[in-house]
């Protein structure tokens, strides 16, 4: 019942206030006339307030940024090739060593002995060819003659006494025991006699082509087994592969170390890379040889200057992407491998381009646009865009040198608007 009360008050309180309003209004003027018309606004000019800049020639580049890691050309992990003892390190952490210098030592004492032993069997049979090839000597041959003629000598008797004793054997004067034996005697001295014989034949005509070759074969294989544990001897000292630094020493003296562990690795840090992959859209746009700017964060307040050193073949099928590498070009301090780096790598560029500031551009439904300044009246002027770079970018149709173009408040501009310039003398300057 309240609320009703006040609602009915309300509406007769704004009942009373419009009819005094009405009787104001209403109330005539000097000239006894009513004037029921509204004060009229005076109009007044819209003067919009800009800032402009000039269009300047010069160059821009496009880029395109990548990111990666700074690599090493070459990275060697040096194994043992025996396994053995360390018996000597040479080198610390960090160290620069060149192609041949020695790193490590391992114990050689037993190998020194098995090259001791397989020398002195590469000695012997080299001693036996040698001897060989230069046949028997003149006493060899007479005691050989003489082996032989004894021999002779030793088998006519038994030849004489064998008759003997056969002949006797018929007539049954002797046992056959003696007659056997008699005969075997015989045929003892006959078979020395022969093998005298052939003895003498071959120190007189010398050692057979398959005789010397099978003691070649000999020879041949002493020296193998030679060069085999000289290699060996040769493996306990293990020298860099590369010219380079050395990091990740992970041996220490006594440490038994086996062929499969790396016992160091070296950095050839005479060039360095930033390795990064690109993206499938962006491969064509990519060439080797382009020059890149190269940002890394270790080294905030320098800018190393770079180009695409190598393009990969294929794209990986997980990441979709491929690997580049971008080479550092005389780089002014030393970088550390692994640390993070940008690259900014020139796609495109144009030294004689017509540039203004992006700012400078108003995007319409039907195009791209700026407001060049005539006089102190705005003109809308359609353009065609190129390269863009940072906040500038390249106007390839729709503008000329040192015109003025509208770079802030051209949001409420309309074609033909008056404007009022607030940076003159201190436009923008675009070099």
């Amino acid at each position: 019942m309240k609320i009703k009360r006040r609602t009915l008050f309300f509406i007769i309180l704004l009942l009373i206030i419009g009819i005094l309003a009405f009787r104001v209004l209403t109330q005539p003027n000097q000239s006894g006339k009513v004037d029921v018309t509204l004060p009229q606004v005076q109009q007044q000019e819209r003067i919009v307030p800009v800032e402009v800049a000039k269009v300047k020639q010069g160059e821009i580049k496009s880029f395109l940024t990548v990111s990666g890691l700074v690599e090493p050309a070459k990275t060697v992990r040096v194994n043992a090739k025996i396994m053995g003892e360390v018996k000597e390190v040479l080198v610390s952490e960090g160290d620069q060593v060149e192609k041949g210098d020695l790193l490590l030592r391992l114990d050689d004492e037993q190998i020194r002995l098995q090259v001791a032993q397989a020398k002195a069997a590469f000695d012997s049979a080299q001693a036996t060819l040698e001897k060989l090839k230069a046949g028997a000597r003149p006493q060899e041959i007479k005691q050989a003659e003489a082996a032989l003629q004894q021999a002779k000598i030793s088998r006519d008797s038994a030849e004489e006494n064998y008759l003997r004793i056969k002949k006797l054997f018929a007539e049954g004067a002797v046992s056959e025991q003696q007659h056997d034996q008699a005969k075997v005697q015989y045929e003892i001295a006959e078979a020395q006699y022969q093998a005298a014989s052939e003895r003498y034949e071959l120190i007189k005509e010398g050692p057979s082509q398959e005789d010397i070759k099978a003691v070649e074969a000999q020879v041949r294989q002493a020296q193998s087994a030679l060069e085999i544990v000289q290699s060996q001897l040769s493996n306990t000292l293990i020298r860099a592969p590369i010219s380079g630094r050395v990091t990740g020493i992970n041996v220490k003296i006594g440490e038994m170390v086996s062929t499969a562990v790396p016992l160091l690795s070296i950095l050839d840090v005479s060039e360095l890379y930033v390795k990064a992959g690109i993206s499938e859209k962006d491969i064509a746009a990519v060439h080797i040889g382009q020059e890149a700017e190269v940002l890394i964060d270790a080294f905030p307040d320098l800018k190393f200057q770079g180009e695409v050193a190598t393009k990969g073949v294929t794209v990986d099928p997980v990441s979709k992407r491929m690997e580049i590498k971008i080479k550092i070009i005389s780089p002014p301090v030393e970088i550390p491998p692994g640390v993070f780096a940008r690259a900014n790598i020139v796609v495109a560029k144009n030294p004689e381009a017509l540039i203004v500031p992006i700012t400078a551009i108003t995007r319409k439904s039907n195009g791209l646009f700026v407001f060049v300044l005539k006089g102190e009246i705005a003109e809308k002027r359609a353009v065609t865009t190129g390269i863009t770079q940072g906040d500038e970018v390249e106007i390839v149709h729709g503008l000329q040198k040192d015109e003025e173009v509208v770079i802030m408040g051209s949001l409420t501009l309309e074609d033909g608007d008056r404007v009022k310039v607030i940076n003159r003398g201190k436009e923008e300057v675009i070099n």
